[in-house]
C-alpha cells in the first residue's frame, strides 16, 4: 500500500511537472536569527506541534518571555513575538515557481479599547535565500496617500476641523497593516491616536480601511 501511495504521488508530480514548495511550516521552521531573533529553532518547531495538535502554541524566547505562535496555515503565520509586537508571514507568488515572503511586523501600544490604541506596522519582502529585496524592486511597498482613506463627503460645518484633522494626519499617519490568512490581501487601517481629541472627533467615521490585492507581484 505505502509503495502503492509513493507511486501515485510521484506519478502525479510528473504529470503536473510541479516542483514541491516548502510550506508556512518549513519556512518559519527554519527562519534565521536575523529574521526573528531571540527565538531559537528549538521553540519554533515546538510550536509548530503545539498548534498542529491544537494545543495552546506558546513558548520562551531567550528574554524568558512568552512568544506564541497563534496561527499557521500552508502559506500564513501569525508569531505574537511579545506582548506589544505580532509578526504576520505570507508566502506570495511572484511567478509559477518562485515565491516571496512577506513580513508585516507591528508595534502595539494603548488599551486596545482605547481611541488612543495605536498600532505601527512596517513591511518587508524576502526571497527564498532570506535576502531582502531591494528598495527599488518592483514590489517594495509605499503606504497610499491619506486622501485614500478617506470615504463620504464633508458637511460643510465639520470641514475646518477635518482639514485640520487631515492635515495633522499627512504629517505623520501610522498605519496598521494586516494580512490575510485567506487569501493574497494587505489590509490598511489608518492610526488616529496621535490625533486630538477635537481631530478624532472630527474624522469618526469617515475613514475606511483600504485592502489591496496582491497582484502581478505588488499589492495595489
Amino acid at each position: 500500500m505505502k509503495r502503492f501511495l509513493l507511486f501515485n504521488f510521484l506519478l502525479s508530480l510528473f504529470i503536473s511537472g510541479a516542483t514541491a514548495q516548502p510550506a508556512m511550516r518549513d519556512v518559519f521552521a527554519a527562519m534565521p536569527d536575523s529574521v526573528l531573533p531571540l527565538v531559537t529553532k528549538n521553540n519554533r518547531l515546538d510550536c509548530i506541534d503545539f498548534i498542529e495538535n491544537h494545543m495552546e502554541a506558546k513558548v520562551r524566547n531567550a528574554f524568558d518571555e512568552y512568544v506564541t505562535l497563534e496561527a499557521l496555515t500552508a502559506d500564513y503565520a501569525r508569531f505574537r513575538t511579545s506582548p506589544v509586537a505580532v509578526m504576520e508571514m505570507k508566502l506570495l507568488a511572484l511567478s509559477d515557481s518562485a515565491r516571496v515572503l512577506c513580513l508585516v511586523t507591528t508595534a502595539e501600544t494603548g488599551d486596545t479599547a482605547s481611541a488612543i490604541r495605536l498600532c505601527d506596522s512596517n513591511i518587508r519582502f524576502l526571497r527564498e535565500d532570506w535576502s531582502e529585496l531591494a528598495a527599488d524592486s518592483a514590489i517594495t511597498f509605499a503606504v497610499p496617500a491619506v486622501d485614500r482613506f478617506i470615504a463620504g463627503e464633508t458637511a460643510d460645518s465639520l470641514k475646518a476641523d477635518f482639514e485640520q484633522a487631515l492635515s495633522s494626519l499627512r504629517s505623520l499617519h501610522p498605519v496598521r497593516m494586516s494580512l490575510s490568512a485567506d487569501e493574497s490581501a494587505l489590509t490598511l487601517t489608518l492610526q488616529t491616536a496621535l490625533l486630538s481629541k477635537e481631530e478624532r472627533g472630527a474624522v469618526a467615521g469617515r475613514l475606511r480601511p483600504l485592502v489591496l490585492r496582491w497582484v502581478n507581484g505588488k499589492f495595489e
